[in-house]
């Protein structure tokens, strides 16, 4: 059975919406709709007792519903038979039969004790099973409807020319006042359409106030490109309900209303009673309006709406505030697509710019990098020595602490390159710079070719006994090396492999004193150690 849960709903529903229901008409396709939502219905048709006949008011199946004003004839070969009607009609109480897998509901219509049509439901087995009595509320309710709209039919046509005069009048005064209140509305949603920070959110405003203020039931949006295709933006559910149709795109169909804007390059077509659709399928009959939106001469989109949740009609000032809301969405959409080009073109260009200046950064650190590196041995170069020294010696003033320095030179080295050309004297400099690098790696120590196949370390916060130690470490890595060459012409060349020499020096800097004097020192000590007859090293 159908639970209590699901009646209540579909009770809820149908009560919300007749509501807000303007005409018979209405009312009845919005009933069997529900059915049709509600329990998968196959198939409706309300028989009416119309001038003491039985005639279809309404029917709905597969292909639509179909509403017939004033009530046609049963066809002869109409979904179930003439007798079926009365013989179930004149029991005055709801049926349930099962035949060919539907579970058919008839429901008797009854008004003030008198039978004045049948709701005749098909729903498939497959579906809970309904209990008919659920409905007798409903069909009270819907015979109240039927009965009520005919007689004000009735009583509409007997008294319609005696009246017609002061009903226009009337029309004509409420509609003046629905004009001035409407134009206001327009003026309301161009400031808030303005007032929106994106696109997406402007759409969304056009059909939530479009809906809202211009006596408008169902909105959707749909922007077209260059491409002759459109897609969705934002549209309206059978509920009225503003949903999101941003997954929709296709082709831009070949439709009257495209032709006819396009062609004679107008802002409105409207077609009156005319099948409504939703998702390409028939739900209902009323009037719709497709209002093409421009960027001066080009087409940008459409407004398409409709009146299929009241049908409530259209009134004679509508046209006009439709084109005017055309023309306010569209001067919008230009707008905003001339704003978002903008941003999105300064963005780019922001983009760029720091792509460049990322770019930049990097050449000036490779250069700033290369400009401190000896490019033959890729070690530091002079230029970095004497900024460390500078910054090395202040520091130790500072703290009161020793700082060494050690001069290195490669011994008869230009008889090394007489003898075996520059490229290997450049070889034998990147071999002994590869070595002596990797001597000391304490904190602040700093190893540099000074120039030519002259080296300096410095060793901030070492004293005499540490800087002796690491000139001893030098001597011995450079022997093990073993860069062979030849003896020298002159007697103080008596060495078969490439040797160094090393001036060692050591101060506690004070304000007094200068780094120049350290250098020179070491400079001496150099000297002192080549006299005594090199590969070795003199501290000072």
């Amino acid at each position: 059975m159908a639970s209590n849960k699901q009646l209540s709903i579909f009770y809820q529903i149908i009560i919300e919406q007749w509501g807000k229901a303007h005409s018979l008409r209405t009312i009845c396709e919005l009933t069997c709709r529900n059915f049709c939502e509600s329990f998968n219905a196959q198939y409706c048709q309300i028989i009416v007792d119309y001038k003491s006949t039985w005639k279809v008011l309404l029917e709905m199946d597969s292909q639509g519903i179909s509403y017939q004003s004033p009530p046609c004839e049963i066809p002869d070969k109409n979904h179930f038979p003439l007798e079926h009607i009365i013989e179930f009609t004149k029991f005055n109480q709801p049926h349930v039969t099962r035949q060919n897998n539907v579970q058919r509901l008839w429901l008797p219509l009854e008004r003030r004790a008198r039978i004045i049509g049948c709701l005749v439901v098909d729903i498939p087995l497959s579906e809970p099973q309904l209990d008919c009595q659920a409905f007798s509320t409903l069909t009270s309710l819907l015979a109240s409807e039927i009965d009520t709209g005919f007689l004000t039919q009735s009583i509409q046509d007997e008294h319609w020319g005696r009246r017609s005069a002061e009903r226009e009048l009337k029309i004509s005064q409420h509609e003046q006042k629905n004009l001035l209140e409407q134009l206001q509305a327009l003026h309301d949603i161009s400031f808030k359409l303005w007032r929106t920070h994106s696109m997406n959110e402007m759409l969304y405003t056009a059909v939530e106030e479009g809906k809202k203020h211009l006596q408008i039931d169902r909105m959707a949006i749909f922007i077209s490109n260059k491409n002759n295709r459109m897609r969705g933006t934002y549209g309206t559910d059978l509920h009225g309900k503003t949903v999101n149709e941003h997954y929709f795109e296709s082709a831009i169909p070949n439709q009257w209303f495209l032709a006819h804007t396009r062609s004679n390059k107008e802002y409105l077509a409207i077609e009156n009673n005319t099948p409504l659709y939703h998702n390409l399928k028939q739900v209902g009959f009323g009037w719709n309006c497709y209002i093409a939106l421009w960027d001066e001469d080009t087409p940008v989109g459409w407004i398409a709406c409709d009146n299929l949740l009241t049908g409530t009609p259209l009134h004679d000032y509508h046209p006009h505030l439709l084109k005017q809301f055309g023309f306010i969405l569209s001067q919008n959409i230009v707008r905003r697509r001339a704003e978002e080009s903008l941003r999105n073109l300064n963005k780019e260009l922001e983009q760029r710019v720091t792509e460049r200046t990322a770019e930049l950064e990097l050449v000036n650190q490779k250069l700033e990098s290369l400009s401190k590196l000896d490019p033959l041995t890729n070690i530091a170069n002079r230029r970095v020595f004497d900024e460390k020294i500078i910054e090395e010696w202040r520091r130790a003033e500072r703290h009161q602490l020793p700082l060494s320095l050690l001069v290195m030179d490669v011994d008869n080295f230009k008889s090394y390159n007489d003898n075996y050309g520059h490229a290997a004297g450049d070889q034998c400099l990147k071999a002994i710079a590869t070595t002596l690098e990797k001597l000391e790696r304490r904190a602040g120590a700093l190893f540099a070719r000074y120039g030519g196949e002259e080296f300096v370390l410095l060793l901030p916060g070492q004293d005499t006994h540490a800087a002796q130690y690491s000139a001893k470490q030098a001597l011995n890595e450079i022997q093990q090396l073993q860069l062979t060459r030849t003896k020298c012409a002159n007697t103080d060349c008596n060495s078969t492999i490439v040797t160094i020499s090393i001036g060692v020096s050591t101060v506690i800097p004070t304000a007094h004193r200068s780094h120049h004097e350290l250098f020179k020192q070491a400079d001496i000590a150099l000297y002192k150690a080549k006299s005594q007859g090199r590969n070795r090293y003199f501290v000072i």
